[in-house]
């Protein structure tokens, strides 16, 4: 009986095949080729000019994503805020002034959004925060930036 069960499950080669098999690896190099691609555009750091105003040490970091070249560029540095690279208000009440700023700007990104079809309003800000900032100021800019729409916040910081 157990000779009957041996042959059932025994592979029958077909008669004639030798049981080389030649490996092709066509299909296989594409796609590494592609997970190659893939990777480097993910992993691409970008050497993007950021040059914050005098006095400004961003905090030391590792670039995990790529940085937007339109996005709204607010700087928190030694004297206040900025916001692409003009005084804002400095940081004893500057909830209002920040405001007001940030409706002009949104307004304005919305007249060139509306105008011009390639240049999407996706809301991007791009932080350059002082390593001296306390962290309460830094909530307090972003709730502005949340409350006019400003959801894609992506921090600045310097390489190691």
């Amino acid at each position: 009986m157990r000779r009957n069960q041996r042959r059932l499950f025994q592979k029958k080669k077909p008669q004639g095949e030798s049981g080389l098999m030649s490996l092709q690896i066509t299909s296989m190099a594409d796609i590494f080729t592609i997970l190659l691609v893939f990777l480097l555009k993910g992993i691409s750091t970008d050497a993007l000019a950021i040059a914050p105003s005098a006095g400004t040490r961003l905090p030391l970091g590792h670039n995990s994503t790529t940085i937007p070249d339109t996005a709204l560029q607010v700087e928190l540095g030694e004297a206040g805020i900025l916001i692409e690279k003009e005084f804002v208000a400095g940081y004893r009440d500057f909830e209002g002034a920040l405001s007001k700023r940030l409706e002009v700007e949104r307004k304005k990104q919305d007249l060139i959004a509306s105008k011009n079809d390639a240049v999407k309003n996706d809301g991007q800000v791009l932080i350059l925060s002082d390593s001296k900032v306390p962290f309460s100021t830094l909530k307090r800019v972003l709730k502005a930036l949340s409350a006019y729409g400003y959801s894609d916040v992506k921090f600045a910081v310097v390489r190691p």
